[in-house]
């Protein structure tokens, strides 16, 4: 996900500080209040900045958003290929993704509500931050297609029910939805069962 946004990025080591601070306070502020109820100057008495210091490095508000969501989606992406990259086979793959997602989402409980409030701020923005990962998605399939690891179907699809399966899960596992959430490697089990196995028996239809 790659926005033109007019930040003035800084380049010395208080000037990084500062423009940490910012995005620290942001982040707990559009978690804990919202984006739409949340102020400039909210943002700058969360980060112990003088109120003029917020435009040295943003423009507004909706700026200093649509930069803390590239940083989530550059994040997870990054998080989630490192490990990735060290197995071999799809199937390996796909579970390792599963579990560094989670790990992610855990270590970083603010980051679906900063995400999907997008769809409230920024329609076209919340299309484009997950058009950004079934497209990326859609690579990895392909390339498992060709190694006849997977069967033939349409990638684009499948790339957004597993997005879908991830998501959702997460979300049951970070609130506590229903039971038995502590297991994680207990649920990644199941939907790598289902992945392999499919949910419905030969003679269901």
């Amino acid at each position: 996900m790659k926005l033109d946004l007019n930040i003035k990025k800084p380049t010395t080591r208080n000037a990084k500080n500062t423009f940490a601070e910012i995005e620290r306070g942001a982040i707990k502020l559009f978690y804990e209040r919202g984006y739409h109820n949340t102020t400039v100057a909210n943002i700058t008495a969360e980060a112990g900045v003088a109120a003029g210091t917020f435009y040295l490095y943003f423009p507004s508000k909706i700026v200093l958003y649509q930069h803390i969501l590239g940083v989530f989606s550059y994040n997870i992406r990054k998080y989630i290929a490192e490990r990735v990259s060290e197995k071999n086979t799809r199937y390996e793959k796909e579970r390792e993704g599963i579990r560094s997602f989670f790990e992610y989402m855990i270590e970083n409980p603010e980051m679906y509500n900063i995400i999907w409030e997008a769809l409230y701020i920024d329609y076209n923005l919340f299309r484009q931050y997950y058009q950004t990962f079934a497209d990326r998605y859609v690579v990895g399939l392909e390339e498992a297609k060709k190694n006849d690891e997977i069967r033939d179907l349409d990638s684009e699809v499948i790339a957004y029910i597993l997005m879908g399966i991830t998501n959702f899960v997460g979300l049951k596992i970070l609130f506590d939805l229903g039971n038995n959430n502590i297991d994680i490697e207990k649920i990644i089990d199941v939907i790598m069962e289902f992945l392999e196995k499919g949910l419905f028996k030969e003679n269901a239809h």
